[in-house]
């Protein structure tokens, strides 16, 4: 395999942020404070899509994984 795996770049770098992960299969939970984001990867490179919830709301829904970054950096 050559490229990047976007999926542990992403879980080291939430991690620093304080950011508590937890992974099903091809979807990664990450949770803090009242914030939950919710990403379905394709294979270690490519996300399905990703939600991200706000006190348990349903905020807003995103295919692209510059905008998940986004979000853990909140």
């Amino acid at each position: 395999m050559s490229g990047t795996d976007e999926r542990q770049t992403l879980a080291e770098a939430s991690e620093e942020r304080g950011w508590h992960r937890r992974e099903s299969d091809r979807v990664d939970i990450y949770r803090r404070d009242r914030y939950r984001v919710r990403v379905i990867w394709q294979g270690p490179q490519t996300i399905s899509g990703a939600s991200l919830f706000d006190n348990e709301m349903y905020e807003t829904y995103t295919r692209d994984l510059a905008k998940v970054r986004t979000w853990l950096k909140k």
